[in-house]
């Protein structure tokens, strides 16, 4: 049994050296699926992805990174056909990030349902996805199709709306997109500025109460530095967040929502059984790994392990 499935996209980032100017780029492995795949992993979850790479080196790597990680890879297929998904990202002074995407044709939305090990579905507690999965065809059927099968099959589903307007034909099209997985969402997390665009409004209280209403169970927003915020049906709050050197903030958000998925798996409850304890634990420990995640560059190299998690938390008081 694996506790999260994965499913969407696996590329590779290339981050900036920037000495004076960008002198160059690193490659690195990343997507938000596995980058909070690797992050439930190193906090100790058992975890699969689907998903679909080309028979490049690029791809090779991928699936290297993610057998490297423990991440099982089974249901990850190589494509003779269509070239692996690469990203560009340009850093800001301050650390946030913007992408350039060369995507369109490559491998990851060219997933069809023939690819899909749906057996996956039956050894997994939680099925994991993302919005930019909803970008093209083949891709969107597939998985919507996946996710309501697991639906069907009582599965705990996760969903990042994760919002690239460069994928998306305007903003219309985007926030359309990124309302097809509340159809099928348990838990979501949300930054700002998707909270917003999914409810219209920019009042993180009323937005996450209106994302409830359309039968999301637990509603987390990232707060950037300040912290988060949660709403569940019995309890709402916010979560203190953690200074932190800021350098490259990719995966900050994978690697959040990740910490908060393992900490729900963690307690062995049903959703509706949490605690405000239990909540605001979860989410400090899922604000510390963000904040870790944002000292290191790229995704997936950059996710925090067990031990760095638990030292930060050690040696920071909870005020």
């Amino acid at each position: 049994m694996y506790d999260i499935l994965g499913i969407g996209e696996l590329l590779i980032d290339f981050t900036p050296i920037k000495e004076k100017g960008v002198k160059g780029f690193v490659e690195n492995p990343g997507g938000a699926p596995c980058n909070m795949l690797t992050m439930a992993q190193n906090l100790g979850a058992k975890t699969a992805f689907i998903g679909k790479v080309g028979n490049d080196q690029f791809g090779k790597r991928l699936g290297q990174v993610l057998t490297e990680q423990g991440i099982n890879t089974e249901g990850l297929l190589y494509s003779d056909k269509y070239p692996t998904t690469l990203a560009f990202v340009h850093l800001q002074d301050n650390g946030d990030r913007s992408f350039s995407f060369y995507r369109k044709g490559c491998a990851d939305v060219m997933i069809e349902k023939d690819d899909i090990n749906f057996e996956l579905i039956n050894k997994s507690k939680v099925v994991h996805f993302g919005s930019l999965s909803f970008t093209d065809e083949p891709s969107k059927s597939t998985i919507e199709t996946v996710i309501s099968l697991a639906k069907e099959r009582g599965k705990l589903i996760t969903y990042d709306p994760n919002y690239r307007p460069l994928l998306w034909s305007s903003e219309e099209a985007a926030i359309s997109g990124m309302k097809i997985g509340l159809k099928y969402a348990d838990v979501i997390k949300v930054s700002e500025e998707e909270a917003a665009l999914l409810t219209g409004t920019e009042n993180i209280v009323d937005a996450a109460q209106l994302l409830m209403e359309q039968g999301v169970q637990l509603v987390c927003v990232t707060l950037g530095e300040a912290g988060s915020y949660f709403a569940h049906q019995n309890y709402a709050g916010y979560v203190k967040g953690f200074k932190s050197r800021v350098v490259d903030t990719t995966g900050a958000g994978d690697s959040f929502f990740g910490a908060v998925v393992q900490g729900i798996l963690q307690r062995q409850c049903n959703l509706k059984d949490l605690t405000v304890d239990d909540l605001t634990s979860i989410l400090r420990k899922a604000n510390c790994a963000a904040s870790l995640c944002i000292e290191g560059y790229g995704g997936i190299p950059a996710i925090p392990t067990l031990d760095k998690v638990n030292e930060r938390l050690k040696n920071t008081p909870n005020i």
